[in-house]
């Protein structure tokens, strides 16, 4: 997963200026300049600084521990950005299993970010893989639903109704 293209169009998404995002064919790294000039070059901080900037209220969460939450899982994402698919659709399935959202009760960075990096994983998945990992599939449609993203990431079809059993 390249994290740069993965920043540009969470900023896409949420009418983000991509004015500030430096293209470097030769590295890996983000590199992403703020409205005053400062560089970001990890990860981590651009993508809490795109949530910051973006018009959603509280989109890097609104308490403290919310904030934390969200730190935490931009450092997932990170750190499983070269992982199985599997182990980590298993590993977000079992956490999902009570929680509409990554963090707190409302839509956050984290949900979209999550949803950019799983897309292409979800979008070859068969039905019946869909069911077998039901919690990520129940959040990643309702994200999708409300990522209104549909001109970069057309919608992924899910059964209406249990195919397998």
């Amino acid at each position: 997963m390249d994290l740069t293209k993965l920043l540009i169009n969470a900023g896409r998404i949420l009418n983000v200026n991509n004015q500030y995002f430096v293209a470097n064919p030769n590295s890996q790294s983000v590199n992403l300049i703020t409205h005053d000039g400062q560089e970001l070059k990890c990860f981590v901080p651009a993508a809490l600084y795109i949530g910051q900037v973006s018009s959603k209220n509280g989109f890097i969460g609104s308490t403290k521990e919310e904030q934390a939450s969200v730190y935490q899982w931009l450092e997932y994402c990170l750190l499983k950005s070269q992982s199985q698919s599997h182990e980590i659709l298993k590993e977000l399935n079992i956490y999902l299993q009570d929680k509409v959202y990554f963090v707190g009760n409302k839509f956050t960075i984290v949900d979209l970010i999550m949803y950019l990096s799983l897309y292409e994983i979800f979008s070859r998945l068969s039905f019946q893989d869909k069911e077998v990992y039901f919690n990520v599939s129940r959040w990643f449609r309702q994200v999708q639903n409300e990522a209104c993203a549909e001109e970069m990431y057309p919608k992924i079809c899910f059964a209406k109704t249990k195919i397998y059993t």
